[in-house]
């Protein structure tokens, strides 16, 4: 998007009225922008697939279609729309739903600040896909004039050959360029040239410039001899210098073919598969990045095996010859048709959704069975079964799957089919999303869409266990963890499922997943008036993270959450090991107004030391060394480490309390807080019934 164009707006609100005053917004601010309201979710739907939008801002005032429903749609269209919610309260709502930004609906100056560096964004955003698509079409054209180049052409670096044409390994006598990769070009030069090559090849590398000729004597796989002239040219192959070398075919002559459209199938008069399959690859590029939606159709003739048995092969052959013409005549000159194979065609409609090609579909479907065909006398019609795939971008296929998807859908359409065989109709493809197991997960990618799928499926749950205070201390405080569904369907704790999730760079979308939840669940719960806080586990990348402090406090802001009820806690081992990162984190969260704790206090060597570089507010002691509690044992141990966690500033907690006797022994060393299965265990909801046991 250029800087001064036009921003073509899509506005979710409540009147043209308010559509007006946006645009009023923009004039004012310097820029010009085009808006459309969307009157309804059907109609949002239809301009989402009609226009290229920039920037989508919605409030919680439409008479018919929601903030979270809007946001919703695009999130399942897999849009790269920015969108912009006007509301005042529940702004954690509409992030955590995909919102770029929350602007309170009295700030129209920060309105315009989001709105114009959304707009920035976008542009880069598109930007980089531009030129990414431009090196694409490079090196794509590189690759086809090299294969098709009458030279014999191959690349060099560091003396070994990288990649060589046909032509090239033709010449040496190799069937196929796999052949001589990596092959040392020493080998394909008799001894006697050998030296010299060197000197030239170095003399090359070295001036960086220009080209130097050579003429040597060349040696075949078969070890025969042959005389040939060699060019030697800097050049860069996937991003490195190399050299290239060119072999030029003596008496060469241009081999084009008869005048003929290379893209064309002479015998159909179709496009051919090769251009087709090309085109096909150009749409899935434009439709993952958002420029345009496609949809493809596979036509499969019905029953053909049985057409072929009953009239021959050259006679079937012309019936399909007849119906490609017919489909051609009936289809718009911007699509692209091809005979795929014997009794099917592919056929691309570029910028049209899958609604609209599906009733074309339905209507050629008809039309087809209405065609009369004449076969040596005999007057017979046909009947197609046609598989669409939405050509989206959101599966993230390659060319041959989507084509091998709408065959399924044709497929399954004749299985379902009341006459045997025969489809005669259309059916869409719905892509099914492959289950990825926490396990199998390989490497950071697939890692963060297996988190990215877990939360979209909601098999990740929060719980909540009371943490009583033991001296009288006001609030009540609730721990939260985190459980996630097995895909047997059994509840795993956090312990059971976390060592999996081992990400090679900084990753916090499980830990704001759990921010998100937590913050939602008490505010919920504080707006019946409970006076709680709430002690969030969090993984040691929210230490590295920086970027979350600033997003925490965004959060907070939007969700009206007072900071101290918030109490970040992470397990000691973490605190230890990122010593650093975790002061500043404590730090920042501190200058908020939250508080840190650790847990399974107590098990390195200097625990004191970590817990006075972050100033913990709270230490958690790890349970192995409260067990004497239980028992009855010597507890000396243990209070001597309360006495000096208290000295620090910080309030101890101990938890696994499963009788009476140990809350005795609790009394006496001077506990803060205490939580285990005497009191209570894990709940979904913070329903416990704090009373003062102090």
């Amino acid at each position: 998007m250029a800087r001064k164009s036009t921003i073509k707006l899509l506005l979710i609100n409540e009147s043209d009225n308010e559509g007006e005053r946006l645009i009023s917004l923009f004039r004012n601010a310097g820029r010009v922008a085009r808006a459309q309201r969307a009157s309804s979710a059907e109609d949002l739907h239809s301009l989402l697939e009609q226009e290229n939008w920039d920037l989508l801002i919605a409030n919680d005032k439409h008479p018919e279609i929601a903030v979270e429903q809007c946001l919703e749609h695009l999130k399942k269209q897999q849009s790269d729309i920015p969108c912009l919610i006007i509301r005042d309260s529940n702004a954690d709502a509409a992030l955590e739903a995909g919102a770029s930004d929350v602007v309170s609906s009295d700030d129209d100056q920060r309105l315009i600040f989001a709105a114009f560096r959304e707009l920035r964004h976008l542009e880069t955003y598109r930007e980089l896909y531009a030129t990414k698509e431009k090196l694409s079409d490079a090196e794509e054209r590189s690759e086809m004039l090299m294969s098709k180049s009458q030279d014999a052409i191959a690349y060099l670096s560091d003396g070994m050959l990288i990649s060589s044409n046909p032509l090239f390994c033709q010449r040496f006598g190799y069937d196929d360029p796999d052949d001589l990769d990596c092959a040392p070009i020493i080998d394909l030069i008799d001894a006697g040239d050998q030296e010299s090559f060197k000197n030239l090849l170095k003399t090359q590398i070295s001036n960086g410039e220009g080209s130097t000729d050579f003429n040597f004597t060349g040696i075949n796989q078969a070890g025969e001899g042959f005389s040939a002239a060699m060019r030697l040219n800097n050049a860069v192959f996937d991003e490195e210098p190399c050299i290239q070398l060119t072999i030029k075919e003596q008496g060469a002559e241009s081999n084009s073919s008869s005048g003929g459209n290379p893209d064309i199938d002479p015998a159909t008069g179709l496009y051919s598969y090769q251009y087709f399959l090309s085109q096909l690859e150009t749409a899935n590029q434009q439709a993952t990045a958002g420029t345009q939606v496609s949809t493809l159709l596979y036509l499969g003739l019905d029953k053909f095996t049985s057409i072929r048995s009953r009239y021959g092969i050259t006679h079937a052959y012309n019936i399909l010859l007849d119906l490609a013409e017919f489909i051609q005549a009936k289809s718009d000159e911007a699509n692209c048709l091809a005979h795929y194979c014997d009794d099917s065609f592919t056929l691309l409609m570029p910028n049209t959704g899958t609604e609209k090609a599906k009733q074309y579909a339905l209507d050629l479907c008809q039309q087809i069975s209405e065609h009369i065909v004449e076969v040596d006398g005999q007057s017979i019609q046909c009947t197609v079964s046609v598989g669409l795939v939405a050509i989206d971008g959101k599966s993230q296929q390659e060319a041959n799957q989507l084509i091998d998807n709408a065959f399924s859908a044709s497929e399954k359409l004749r299985e379902d089919a009341d006459n045997e065989g025969v489809g005669n109709g259309a059916e869409l493809y719905i892509h099914v999303r492959e289950k990825k197991a926490l396990g199998d997960a390989n490497g950071d990618d697939e890692l963060d869409a297996f988190i990215q799928e877990a939360i979209e499926d909601e098999r990740f749950t929060l719980t909540f266990q009371p943490v009583v205070s033991l001296r009288g201390t006001s609030g009540d405080h609730y721990e939260v963890r985190t459980t996630m569904t097995s895909d047997e369907g059994e509840a795993l704790g956090p312990n059971q499922f976390l060592g999996n999730i081992n990400f090679s760079s900084i990753n916090t979308r499980l830990d704001r997943w759990i921010l998100l939840e937590a913050t939602k669940k008490l505010s919920a719960h504080t707006e019946n008036g409970h006076d709680t806080r709430v002690i969030i586990n969090l993984t040691n990348n929210a230490l590295q993270d920086e970027t979350l402090i600033p997003w925490l406090s965004v959060a907070l802001k939007a969700g009206g959450i007072p900071p101290q009820a918030l109490i970040f806690q992470f397990l000691e081992a973490d605190i230890t090991d990122f010593l650093k990162p975790a002061k500043t984190f404590a730090e920042a969260v501190k200058d908020l107004g939250c508080k840190i704790s650790i847990t399974n206090f107590g098990k390195v060597d200097e625990p004191f030391k970590a817990l006075n570089h972050v100033g913990a507010d709270y230490a958690k002691i790890a349970s192995e060394l409260t067990e004497a509690l239980q028992s009855g044992g010597d507890t000396q141990e243990i209070k001597s480490m309360v006495t000096t966690i208290n000295e620090s500033s910080t309030q101890a907690i101990i938890s696994g309390v499963e009788n009476a006797a140990a809350l005795a022994h609790l009394w006496q060393i001077g506990v803060d807080y205490i939580q285990g299965g005497y009191l209570a265990g894990q709940s979904g909801e913070m329903d416990y019934e704090f009373t003062d046991i102090a």
